[in-house]
């Protein structure tokens, strides 16, 4: 395996804030290759293979693998190879963080963030969608044992990273502006990735499923949804103020 060969770049979440917009806007890029699987979650998950199904290995992470297997997802020959795995951020991934930085320690990070309680309430969607999510939204997103409040807490899934990685290698990218502002933030993107971010290409023009194109909640759990917004803000506020701290802006978007 050689270093060459792995990733300079990656996109480690969060979920339902535009991961896959991203990366297939660094894959346009010509000097930019991203793995051709997205979430190939490789930093996180057991030692050994939790069983003998290698399809379904990425749900639970695949450290198991390797790094000649990782490395043998990248174009050795591409200036810059890079890769998305939003589960790098899940609160369950507590190791994903130290595994990067012991196998990649000049990777440079993107890191998305979306307005907390919207990001929540697509995941539900999500997961409704898929048939894993049947309760209703405010008992799902409220209930403290899932994962729709831990995921909104940018900060704190982000400090592991911080910890670990020089501030410079990290770049927050907050969805909202990914959207009404795309070439601006796409060119912040590419500068990250040390890649020309003059470059444009036809595919910045379109909406590429940025975590709006799940089946939407039930009317009754729409109707809900501003009230909702208080009691999520009450729980994860604490954490967007630490996230406004730590890069300097107060996020105008997401003030209602």
């Amino acid at each position: 395996m050689s270093a060459d060969a792995l990733p300079d770049v990656i996109v480690i979440g969060a979920m339902k804030c535009a991961t896959s917009a991203v990366h297939a806007y660094l894959d346009a890029h010509p000097d930019i290759a991203m793995s051709r699987l997205k979430e190939l979650n490789f930093f996180n998950g057991p030692e050994v293979a939790p069983h003998d199904d290698p399809q379904s290995w990425w749900r639970t992470g695949q450290w198991h693998r390797g790094l000649d297997w990782y490395a043998s997802q990248f174009d050795p020959d591409a200036p810059v190879r890079g890769e998305s795995s939003p589960a790098y951020t899940a609160p369950d991934s507590v190791e994903a963080a130290g595994r990067m930085a012991s196998v990649v320690p000049g990777v440079r990070l993107v890191y998305l963030v979306r307005d907390p309680v919207e990001r929540a309430v697509s995941q539900y969607a999500h997961h409704r969608r898929d048939g894993t999510e049947r309760r209703s939204l405010r008992e799902a997103v409220l209930d403290p044992g899932s994962q729709y409040l831990a995921r909104s807490r940018y900060h704190e899934r982000l400090a592991p990273y911080l910890a670990l990685f020089d501030r410079g290698q990290v770049l927050v990218v907050v969805q909202e502006r990914l959207l009404h502002r795309r070439d601006r933030e796409i060119a912040r993107i590419y500068e990250h990735a040390g890649v020309d971010p003059r470059w444009r290409h036809e595919r910045h023009a379109r909406r590429v499923h940025v975590g709006a194109t799940e089946a939407a909640p039930a009317a009754a759990d729409v109707a809900d949804v501003a009230d909702l917004r208080g009691e999520v803000l009450a729980r994860v506020g604490d954490d967007v103020e630490r996230l406004r701290g730590v890069l300097g802006d107060d996020i105008p978007e997401w003030s209602r």
